[in-house]
């Protein structure tokens, strides 16, 4: 009996979906919940398991092809005894149950455990992100050989990146040989993340009427407290950024100002103001950029949202994120300040209608009023990038809104007064 198995909507009104990579070839003997593919759809990647014990007959995709949900992805043939007829290919054995839960606090913090050295060696198939795979097969590595670090055994890109230099050092390269390198052009696919990044930022420029305010603002109170927290952060493993210290100031902007907190329906012609306040954080990956969602950001504490970020980084970089987990937010942050720039006009992320960029941090010489009289103090500043749908915000109201979250990283104490922190 043939089993023909098709792609089916993971969630979230999903329709097409990219082969990355097989786990299978024609002829393997695959069981029931071993991974056959894994497929990168518009917001998460996911991998599809066998429903059935079987003999593969036909792939019907190859990687990189585009499918749309009812498309027959393979053919198995259903065996009714032992299926022993061929080897079972060690590359395509099921994964170990991964842990998607978030973080649930009962208390500031969710005790994290120390690392752990993992034998990849011992697995039937090492944990590893389709493009850690990927680069291995290229470079010809055996993933059971790499010391994983990562969550259930999985191999991070540290632990990739470090086997492949320990192991690269002494070796002559294969450049040296030759004096006379040829230049040509190359042309290099659009596949994967790279290709629904270039969609999502077409569709979102092609959609919504973009325009980007700047404001400097003083964060000198607001790096006071991140310094006071450092020490607390690091006895439980959360390394402090702006970024909790940032989202905290915008809840009551986004409050005052709901319309940042919304999306256009333009079938409807209805502005939609979100009930939930869920913020979006931008991650840079290998592979490409990456928003996990902070749900209900308005009802966590300082210390809940530092460590859900930490985690969600961290699962956004080994490509671990679940579909829960990169859906349903209503504005971003995104930073570059650890990369450098002074200024930058972010993209919004379609449907979302407001996106703030956190620009590097700096000591500058400023102009204060001390006791009604001007001088000179060295401050700590940042420029603030926000970019806004303009068929939904006008340009003053993003200056009034700017000014509302300035207010409050300039002056964090008025967070304890509105009983935010």
């Amino acid at each position: 009996m043939v089993y023909e198995f098709k792609f089916a909507d993971p969630g979230e009104g999903v329709h097409e979906g990219e082969i990355l990579q097989w786990h299978v070839a024609v002829g393997d003997i695959v069981q029931n919940e071993q991974l056959l593919v894994d497929v990168m759809t518009e917001k998460v990647t996911v991998e599809l398991t066998s429903p059935v014990d079987g003999e593969i007959l036909s792939l019907e995709f190859q990687e990189g092809d585009i499918i749309k949900v009812g498309n027959i992805l393979v053919k198995i043939d259903i065996m009714q005894k032992d299926p022993t007829r061929s080897k079972v290919p060690t590359t395509s054995d099921k994964e170990e149950e991964k842990d998607d839960s978030l973080f649930t606090a009962a208390s500031p913090f969710k005790q994290i455990s120390t690392t752990k050295l993992v034998s990849v060696s011992k697995m039937k198939k090492p944990l590893a992100a389709p493009s850690i795979r990927r680069q291995a097969r290229e470079q010809e590595i055996d993933l059971r050989e790499i010391p994983a670090t990562g969550p259930a055994g999985r191999i991070t890109r540290e632990n990739f990146n470090s086997y492949v230099d320990k192991n690269s050092s002494g070796i002559p390269s294969s450049k040296t040989k030759s004096l006379h390198v040829s230049k040509e052009d190359q042309r290099i696919p659009l596949r994967g993340l790279r290709r629904n990044i270039s969609k999502a930022m077409r569709k979102s420029k092609d959609t919504a009427a973009h325009y980007t305010y700047f404001e400097e603002v003083d964060i000198t109170a607001l790096e006071a407290i991140r310094q006071e927290a450092k020490p607390l952060g690091e006895k439980y493993g959360v390394k402090l950024s702006y970024i909790p210290l940032v989202i905290k100031c915008l809840i009551p902007a986004l409050r005052k100002f709901p319309f940042f907190n919304s999306s256009l329906d333009d079938e409807q012609r209805e502005i939609i103001l979100k009930g939930s306040i869920n913020i979006g954080i931008a991650v840079s990956t290998d592979d490409g950029l990456v928003v996990p969602v902070i749900k209900n950001a308005d009802q966590k504490s300082f210390w809940e949202i530092s460590q859900e970020i930490v985690e969600l980084a961290e699962k956004a970089r080994q490509g671990v994120l679940t579909l829960e987990e990169v859906t349903g937010g209503t504005f971003t942050v995104t930073s570059i300040g650890n990369i450098g720039g002074f200024a930058a006009t972010p993209i919004i992320k379609w449907p979302e209608v407001a996106i703030l960029g956190l620009m590097r941090s700096k000591l500058r010489p400023v102009v204060i009023e001390q006791n009604g009289s001007p001088e000179i103090a060295i401050r700590r500043v940042m420029m603030l990038s926000l970019t806004i749908d303009h068929r939904v915000i006008d340009g003053a109201v993003g200056a009034m809104f700017t000014n509302e979250l300035t207010r409050y990283m300039e002056n964090p104490a008025l967070l304890l007064l509105n009983e935010e922190f």
